[in-house]
């Protein structure tokens, strides 16, 4: 019989990593992007479109993330949008050197679209434990991304620093932060995601059912 509780214990420890990491990134953007979004468009009036453009792209994303962990498991999924996030890191960095207003706002998206499928980290942590303790696990990994908000504006300064030295624009230097932590995060889920939050959540329900049909 497999041992459920080191299971839950190691995924919610991956999860709480993930989480610091990815929003660490996250955070360290956040609180540049409304000022490289006046900068890059020359109009301060626009200075809340890339986070507005962030939010839509992180809510229309939520279900079908949803959907998508549902078919092809937490894992898999998990490592997708981490992806996604690097990738959406690179074309917001980019635009940024580039002095793109519109590149900017597509990379700012995609990072929306990874913000949904991180958040669900939380529920993944749940589903592997038995309901008596879904509420600590969710609040384990909400405590990463407490972490990560703290971590994420610490680097903003440093990352500028960096990136003047090598040459790029002081504000392209915390889409390196997100690019690299969710590198990272994607590498964790992929390699220390096992098994699937989805199947041994399936595996839990299935013994619940079997217990309570035998004594009640």
């Amino acid at each position: 019989m497999k041992d459920y509780d080191r299971i839950s214990k190691k995924i919610t420890s991956v999860l709480f990593l993930v989480q610091s990491l990815s929003s660490a990134g996250f955070i360290a953007v956040f609180t540049v992007n409304a000022l490289v979004g006046a900068e890059l468009s020359g109009q301060p009036a626009l200075t809340g479109v890339p986070e507005s453009v962030r939010v839509l792209g992180q809510a229309f994303a939520a279900l079908a993330w949803g959907y998508i962990m549902e078919q092809i498991g937490r894992r898999r999924s998990f490592a997708m949008g981490q992806a996604v996030g690097v990738i959406g890191s690179i074309i917001a960095g980019g635009a940024v050197i580039s002095r793109s207003f519109p590149l900017f706002l597509v990379g700012l998206a995609l990072m929306g679209i990874a913000r949904a499928s991180a958040d669900l980290g939380r529920f993944a942590a749940a589903e592997v434990h038995l309901p008596d303790k879904r509420g600590r696990a969710i609040s384990n990994v909400v405590l990463g991304g407490t972490i990560g908000s703290v971590v994420g504006p610490l680097l903003v300064g440093p990352t500028g620093l960096w990136s003047l030295k090598v040459g790029f624009p002081e504000m392209a230097g915390p889409y390196s932060v997100s690019f690299l932590f969710w590198g990272v995060a994607a590498i964790l889920v992929f390699a220390g995601l096992r098994p699937d939050p989805r199947d041994v959540g399936r595996e839990l329900l299935s013994l619940c059912r079997k217990v309570n049909e035998k004594f009640f």
